[in-house]
Parts: structure tokens; sequence; C-alpha cells
């Protein structure tokens, strides 16, 4: 099912960059050495830049892939986001900025004039080609998800603080996105969909730690040899998918609960509270101190009157 949903992805794909290519009469295409880039005219300066970031990342993806060689790998920059659409068949969520199709070495990328502010061009280069690389290293043999999306996460340097608070406010409500459900990040919402990636790295992360680097070259040629993914994680690490799996939750759990600290509304809430308690403390002891100075007036003011009746 999943190869049929992947041909049927590229068939999509080549026909919209077919028909968008003879709609349009301004494509421009530039050459160097592994890369084809197309592009309008508009984004010849940004098609320069996204070449030069794919050809820093290129020898250490290669490196950490275990790939010695690569094939011609093309790079579409939409000049739309109806382009965009088009061009993906409609496959990614509005909150993609990139796509792979790593069966036909393609990536497609949202334009920087129109691409959200927040969008990090380099990021996102890196992301997918790591997607392409790594299938290249696999031989196009099915890959799960979670270990994709992580390893472009790893080698994009995606996720940071803010990925490390979403993973500890899912601990903390127990919703939890199993590694098996990441399959499905496409349907979810933008929050959700940065958990699922979050996760994926996180779990690569705990597997590199755990097991070392070579742990992901090793998965990489197992499956390359046919191997399912809990098969190689079973003959590279010693233990299959469900046993990781659990493994990865409880390291997570010892690891990142403690970022729910650098949450903002739980630091805020945390204020909120210290502040009151401090008020409550605070006006408790002023209203102390007004009692004490109303009873030793009341007392003063008594024995006056007393003095001035006995002196009359």
């Amino acid at each position: 099912m999943r190869f049929l949903h992947r041909l049927f992805f590229t068939i999509l794909l080549g026909v919209s960059f077919c028909t968008l290519s003879a709609e349009a009469s301004d494509w421009r295409t530039l050459v160097r050495g592994t890369w084809v880039l197309h592009c309008h005219e508009e984004d010849l300066e940004n098609g320069r830049r996204v070449l030069s970031m794919a050809d820093e990342a290129l020898p250490r993806m290669t490196g950490d892939f275990g790939l010695s060689s690569t094939e011609t790998i093309h790079i579409v920059i939409a000049p739309s986001e109806q382009a965009f659409h088009r061009l993906t068949g409609g496959q990614i969520p509005e909150w993609g900025s990139g796509a792979a199709d790593p069966s036909q070495a393609m990536i497609f990328l949202k334009s920087p004039r129109f691409s959200r502010p927040e969008v990090d061009l380099r990021q996102v280069v890196h992301h997918e080609l790591s997607h392409v690389l790594l299938w290249m290293a696999v031989g196009f043999h099915p890959v799960d998800r979670w270990f994709d999306e992580g390893l472009a996460q790893m080698e994009s340097g995606e996720m940071g603080i803010r990925g490390g608070v979403l993973l500890a406010r899912s601990l903390l409500s127990g919703d939890i996105i199993w590694l098996d459900e990441v399959d499905e990040v496409l349907k979810f919402r933008r929050e959700k969909a940065a958990l699922a990636y979050g996760e994926s790295r996180a779990a690569v992360d705990y597997l590199i730690a755990s097991y070392g680097r070579e742990s992901i070259v090793g998965i990489i040629q197992a499956i390359r040899s046919g191997k399912t993914m809990d098969n190689a994680l079973q003959s590279t690490i010693g233990v299959g998918f469900q046993d990781f799996q659990t493994d990865w939750y409880h390291a997570m759990k010892q690891k990142y609960r403690w970022y729910i600290l650098l949450d903002f509304w739980v630091v805020f809430s945390v204020f909120l509270v210290i502040l009151f308690i401090t008020a409550f403390f605070v006006t408790r002891n002023r209203t102390r101190k007004i009692k004490k100075r109303w009873a030793e007036e009341e007392q003063y003011g008594f024995e006056t009157m007393e003095e001035r009746t006995a002196s009359g």
C-alpha cells in the first residue's frame, strides 16, 4: 500500500510539473554538479542560495548515511502558493514549506518571496535533501516515517527548545504520539505535526545516544538489504521496534520533563501564583500591624481619659 501511494504521488508530481512548465515561459534552469534547479526569473538569486545550502550539507549527509555516491537531484522553487500546490499534487498541508519525492530525486520548495517569514530556508533545504539522500541510501526500500523525519530533523538542526517544550507538554498531559503513528503526520494540524516531528527527532537522538552514531548506518544498510525496520533494529542494536519504542519513551520522560519549566504559560502561571501568595502574606502582615496600632491607640486614649477624670 505504501508503494502504491508513493507511485501515485510520483505520477501526480510528474504531471503537475509538466503542465506548469508548459504554461509558463519564464522558467530558468541552473545546473551545478549533482544539482539541477528549476525556478522563475524572479527566484534566480534564491536558486543560487539554495544550491549553496545544498552543497554545504551534501558531504555531511552522505557520510552520515553511508552513501558513497548520489544521483542527479532536481530542485524546483515554486513561484506561488498555487504552483506549489499543483507541483505537489495537493499532498502537502498548508503548514508545509517544502516537499520531496525521493523516488524521483526531486525537491520542491516554496519561494522565499511568499513563504512565511519565520521559515528558515536553510533548514527546509537540508530537511528535504535528507529525505532524498536517505531513500537513495536504503535503495528505495520503505522506511518508517519516524526514522525518516527524525533524521531530517537532525540533519537540518530543527527542534530546539520549542520542540522540547512540546514534548514536555505531551508527557505532562499524556497526549503522546507513538512512533508508528507518525506515518500520518501530513494529516495532522500544525501543532500536532510539530509534536510528531519533535518526537521523531527525540527517537533518533536516543538511538544515537544509546547505541552510537554507527547504529544509523547499520539500520540503513539493513533496510537496504530488504529488512523491515523491526528486523533492522533487532540486527543492529539487539532490540525490536516495540522494545525500542518503550525504552525511548521512558528515556524521553527523564530527559524532557524539566523542559516544562521553559514553557511561557507555565512560567507565567507560576509567577501569578507566587504573586498572589506574596500579596496575600503582605496584606495579612499589613492588616495585623494596623490592628495592633489601633489597639495601642485605643489603650492610650482610654488611659488619658482616666487621668483627666482623676485630676478634675
